[in-house]
C-alpha cells in the first residue's frame, strides 16, 4: 500500500512541478492538497480539537496574511516559497521548522526545488480547509527560521 500511495504522490507533485517548471513559476505548485481519504488513510486526529481546528472566516484569513508578510492563500492552502542561496540551505531551513510543527502535530506540504523551499499548510481533516492551527503553524516556522525558536 505504501507503494503505491507514494507513487500516487510522486505522479501528483511529478505533474505539477512539469506545469510549474514549464510556465518557469514555484507557483503552480501550491495547487496541490492531498486529502487523507484520497490516498485511502485514516483522518490523524481521531477527535478534532475544536478550537484548534476552528475553520477561519475570510476576514480572519485576511487578518493573519497582515500578520505573515510574504504568505499567501490558493485553493485553502496558506503558504510561502523561501528562497534560499543552495541546496544545503534549503535542507538546513526544513529542518529548522521541524522542531516547532511537530510540536504542534502540525505538518506542512514541503517542497524543494532548484533552491526554493515552498511551505503549504491546510487542514486535512477538516476538508482541506484553513483553521487556526495553519495560522498558528506558518508563524510558528516564520519564528524557527527567523531563530527565535529555541527548540524542545
Amino acid at each position: 500500500m505504501l507503494c503505491s500511495i507514494n507513487d500516487m504522490i510522486f505522479q501528483n507533485l511529478r505533474k505539477r512541478v512539469s506545469i510549474g517548471l514549464a510556465l518557469g513559476v514555484l507557483a503552480a505548485l501550491p495547487l496541490m492538497a492531498v486529502d487523507s481519504a484520497e490516498l485511502g488513510l485514516e483522518p490523524v486526529y481521531e477527535t478534532l480539537n475544536p478550537e484548534r481546528t476552528r475553520l477561519l472566516s475570510e476576514a480572519e484569513i485576511a487578518a493573519a496574511l497582515t500578520e505573515l508578510p510574504g504568505w499567501q492563500v490558493a485553493d485553502n492552502v496558506l503558504f510561502k516559497v523561501f528562497a534560499t542561496p543552495n541546496f544545503r540551505e534549503a535542507v538546513a531551513l526544513i529542518v529548522r521548522i521541524s522542531y516547532p510543527l511537530e510540536k504542534l502535530d502540525h505538518h506542512p506540504e514541503i517542497r524543494n526545488v532548484y533552491g526554493k523551499v515552498y511551505l503549504g499548510f491546510t487542514t486535512h481533516d477538516q476538508g482541506n480547509l484553513l483553521t487556526a492551527l495553519d495560522v498558528e503553524a506558518a508563524k510558528a516556522a516564520e519564528a524557527a527560521i527567523a531563530g527565535a525558536y529555541r527548540g524542545p
